[in-house]
């Protein structure tokens, strides 16, 4: 079972280990791909379509988003819709306050997948 120690503008560490921007599936940790989503977007301020279906890996029970720490991430129709029609809990907030409940749902056993941005 992971757990978020912490998070600060620009970082993420879980289970010790120092990362900048995650998706989190199951028990993987990865790293947003922050060029592409930089070629594409010009920005890591929204989520894209391989991180979407990404989050619907494993049968989540709950889908959490950490929109970064003044919550920039722009948290797409797109996923607002697939979460409805596929009947999963969908939390979006503040960094911050999405490490506690990632800890707490992880903790009371629950199936959660979470993209976590951590800048702005």
């Amino acid at each position: 079972m992971l757990c978020i120690n912490s998070t600060k503008f620009g970082e993420i560490i879980i289970d010790g280990k120092k990362y900048q921007q995650v998706l989190i599936v199951g028990d993987s940790v990865s790293e947003r791909d922050s060029q592409r989503l930089e070629k594409l977007f010009n920005t890591t301020h929204k989520i894209a379509e391989w991180e979407i279906d990404s989050l619907f890996q494993k049968n989540p029970e709950i889908i959490l988003i950490g929109t970064g720490q003044d919550g920039m991430l722009e948290v797409s129709k797109d996923l607002l819709e697939k979460v409805k029609k596929a009947n999963i809990e969908l939390i979006t907030d503040f960094t911050p306050k999405i490490v506690e409940i990632y800890n707490e749902k992880n903790k009371a056993g629950k199936q959660v997948n979470a993209l976590i941005h951590t800048t702005c």
